[in-house]
């Protein structure tokens, strides 16, 4: 194994990397962005600004960074987080039925 064997293997593995990455920011820009969304209390300025930077990062990893599979990375991770804690979004907790007794 000589020495651009070894560059490549680590290239590899650095997308690898990169992709993982993505997708772990993702799910916290998207939950962040959807934690803003359920505050009660606060005007439209603060869900707006929320919503325009999830969407400036998607401009910004996409231009900057090389290659697809960091943007689809991301884009599954950050939908993936509107999704899940999106669906929660409005529901009351249930009482515990351990009080009873």
């Amino acid at each position: 194994m000589d020495i651009e064997d070894f560059k490549v293997t680590l290239e590899i593995i650095g997308y690898f990397v990169r992709a993982l990455g993505a997708l772990v920011f993702g799910v916290g820009a998207g939950w962040m962005v959807v934690k803003v969304l359920k505050l009660e209390g606060q005007g439209w300025q603060l869900p707006m600004a929320a919503m325009l930077a999830l969407l400036a990062t998607f401009v910004l990893v996409g231009h900057w960074v090389a290659g697809g599979a960091t943007i689809g990375f991301f884009g599954l991770g950050a939908g993936a987080a509107v999704l899940i804690w999106g669906l929660t979004w409005g529901r009351k907790p249930k009482p515990d039925e351990e009080d009873e007794d």
